[in-house]
């Protein structure tokens, strides 16, 4: 048995992949997952590598060696990579250890965890690894603990991720945190006396099937509204359109959340100002007219 260390690019994974001949069928996901990460430089050095059998059969690694190939050419990873592998002996022991959850490997709060992966999952088109989480957790965590210093109780479906998750990003965005808590409290002890009615719009809701726990993005929109102070005498939850109340957040999301700096509006040319904007001052007319 031999272990060396191997810049694997693109090209290197894809011919060893010529050699992946019995090993489990590929997880699709788990591939995109390690794709985004190695693209993002996520990626470093560790125990963890490529190995192949005395016979040249990949034994472990196919995953990462998946996605490298379909990286572009001229990324490359530094990887431990072993050869001379006895392949029925090792195929008894390799990943057969408790696999670590998320939570686990970024040393945050399972909770906390599950409302930072959900809340990327909706306004991130990237898979949510653990690198990309660490900042969403420690960006929502004073406002999460807050919640759950509260109300710590944990119960099915009020006390789940979505709940939670439209609480944080409400309290926030400036929202009313008094009032986050109290109705989140209501909700999950079933305080029916200290609900406003939106709050039990969405238990009745609920309770007739309307709400599905498999719908988390749904559950998180109408949470969105029941947070909302101004929302508290709906006698109805109704979403018409979940794509627009996220796309609303958005914006929000991306700077206060994930950290990324506001995108910088286009400078107006004379082909793109709209009209009533001078070629000279894009300044529009309206915005120039005396105050009364």
């Amino acid at each position: 048995m031999k272990t060396e260390m191997v810049n694997v690019t693109p090209a290197i994974a894809r011919d060893w992949l010529r050699g992946n001949v019995r090993n489990r069928g590929i997880r699709r996901g788990w591939v995109d997952t390690l794709r985004a990460a190695f693209a993002r430089g996520e990626y470093v050095v560790s125990h963890q590598g490529i190995a192949f059998s005395e016979n040249g059969e990949l034994i472990d690694g196919q995953h990462r060696l998946t996605a490298i190939a379909e990286l572009p050419d001229g990324y490359s990873f530094a990887m431990l990579v072993t050869r001379g592998l006895t392949r029925d002996e090792v195929f008894r022991v390799v990943d057969c250890g408790y696999r670590r959850t998320t939570a686990d490997m970024i040393g945050r709060d399972r909770r906390e965890v599950e409302v930072a992966r959900l809340i990327y999952s909706i306004f991130s088109s990237g898979p949510a690894t653990p690198t990309a989480l660490i900042p969403v957790c420690e960006r929502i965590a004073p406002w999460h603990r807050d919640l759950l210093t509260f109300c710590g109780a944990s119960v099915r479906t009020w006390s789940s991720a979505p709940v939670r998750a439209a609480a944080v990003l409400t309290m926030m965005d400036d929202g009313d945190s008094d009032y986050v808590r109290l109705v989140y409290r209501a909700l999950v002890t079933n305080d029916l006396a200290t609900m406003p009615r939106s709050a039990h719009a969405l238990v009745s809701a609920f309770l007739r099937g309307q709400i599905k726990a498999r719908e988390p993005y749904d559950l998180f929109c109408r949470c969105l509204k029941v947070f909302d102070p101004a929302k508290a005498s709906l006698t109805k939850i109704q979403i018409n359109d979940q794509a627009a109340m996220i796309a609303n957040m958005r914006g929000f999301v991306v700077v206060s959340v994930f950290g990324e700096l506001p995108k910088k509006k286009k400078a107006m040319t004379n082909a793109t100002a709209p009209k009533g904007v001078s070629e000279d001052n894009h300044t529009p007319w309206v915005a120039r007219l005396p105050l009364h």
